[in-house]
């Protein structure tokens, strides 16, 4: 297999993996991120079983599992904003071969950082990508300061606000009007009080009335990490540091039981975040005309966050992409194996964004016959659960739930698998 000279432009946590999956194959990754230096915005992160197949191909478990404090899964349970149960959904190890773990972000992109930096890649800061130019034989990426950097491959996986898509597509428009606070509490506030010790045991997610909750404990219970979504327009499309106004916040949710409202009464104005959550339309394609230059992670494919999916796509993108580069035999093969990629991935990306659309309505129905047979189909058949799965079929494209291959598709997906077909 030949080495090539690779530039992945963004260092998020999509980008990093994705510089591990190829670093680790003996290609040349220099990582280009625009920021002056790495930063992590945001709370909680879950890492669902179909990527933790691939922490696993990357030989990076034991290590996931160490930055997370735990290696024990938590079950999701699921109440109404009266605070009435719904239903208790969990994923089971039998069924799907991998667990599923959450963790803070930062620990987790120091992992991946550590594991790049390990693999040999050449991380740069403070380096902005403002063009691309594809009139010669390799393509280049010019900086806001000038200099030009020739490759083999450049990999755009700068996020959902990409630079570099907007080349390619620039008429797409990211496109949502939910917004979402976002909080993490010490989870020694949580144990003090003997009602909400109790949540520190499981992830909770409230679902209301054009709002919901998704509470989840990370780090053994060290922290809690809240986001409570709402329609409005208290967040701004792109702003990942606009502060949330704590006061706002606790008005918003005022008809949600009381174990919700003396949550939000710890959160602290300074760490209060409030984002515009994104969903991307699907794209015509994720490869330049010049075949030498491709989209990736969020960059191609930005989704709500109500699938719990949106990481665990671009995780999977790093190991589909490493897989078909590794079946080119010189640089003249990239294109085809960027298309390639593309055919794999696209297909399963815009089910899974469709899902998150189609919680983002489900989760956040109003009181009604709607909500009330939404809450007695999910008493019947909790999220993530497949009690008559019969182990096949995996690959096959299901419809949303209550699709009962749904989640099997989903969770059980083996992407290096699927990727790694007879030659």
């Amino acid at each position: 297999m030949p080495k090539f000279n690779i530039l992945i432009i963004g260092g998020g946590l999509g980008g990093l993996a994705t510089t591990v999956a190829l670093a680790q194959q003996g290609h040349k990754v220099t990582v280009l991120e625009s920021t002056a230096k790495l930063q992590t915005i945001g709370g909680s992160i879950t890492i669902p079983p179909n990527s933790m197949r691939v922490w696993d191909y990357l030989g990076l478990l034991p290590r996931l599992h160490a930055a997370a404090e735990t290696s024990m899964p938590s079950p999701r349970v699921f109440r109404s904003y009266k605070g009435e149960e719904i239903s208790e959904g969990g994923i089971t190890k039998s069924v799907y071969k991998y667990d599923l773990t959450s963790l803070h972000r930062a620990p987790l992109q120091k992992l991946l950082l550590d594991a790049a930096t390990e693999a040999g890649a050449d991380i740069q800061i403070n380096t902005r990508i403002i063009e691309i130019d594809e009139s010669g034989l390799s393509p280049v990426a010019v900086t806001k300061d000038g200099r030009r950097i020739e490759a083999d491959l450049i990999i755009s996986a700068d996020g959902a606000k990409s630079m570099l898509r907007s080349l390619l597509h620039p008429k797409t428009q990211l496109s949502t009007c939910i917004n979402c606070y976002r909080a993490v509490i010490p989870g020694s506030m949580l144990r003090a009080d003997p009602e909400l010790s109790q949540l520190l045991e499981t992830a909770t997610i409230w679902w209301g009335p054009h709002r919901n909750i998704v509470g989840v404990p990370i780090q053994n219970g060290q922290l809690f990490s809240l986001e409570c979504t709402h329609p409005g327009d208290t967040g701004t499309a792109g702003d990942w540091n606009k502060k949330g106004d704590v006061e706002l916040m606790k008005a918003t949710y005022s008809d949600f039981e009381p174990l919700v409202l003396k949550l939000l009464g710890m959160v602290k104005a300074e760490d209060l975040l409030v984002w515009k959550l994104n969903q991307l339309p699907e794209l015509d394609s994720w490869v330049f005309g010049g075949g030498r230059v491709c989209l990736i992670g969020d960059a191609a494919h930005a989704m709500m966050p109500f699938s719990g999916q949106g990481h665990a796509m671009a995780i999977e993108d790093s190991a589909a992409l490493s897989l078909c580069l590794a079946r080119c035999t010189s640089t003249s093969s990239i294109p085809r194996a960027l298309h390639a990629f593309e055919a794999i991935r696209k297909p399963r990306t815009t089910v899974l964004g469709k899902y998150s659309e189609h919680n983002a309505r489900i989760w956040q129905l109003p009181d009604g016959p709607e909500q009330r047979e939404r809450d007695e189909r999910s008493r019947k058949s909790p999220f993530f659960i497949a009690p008559d799965w019969d182990g096949r079929h995996v690959d096959e494209v299901p419809g949303i739930p209550p699709d009962p291959l749904f989640f099997p598709y989903m969770l059980a997906h083996d992407v290096v698998a699927f990727v790694s077909f007879p030659r």
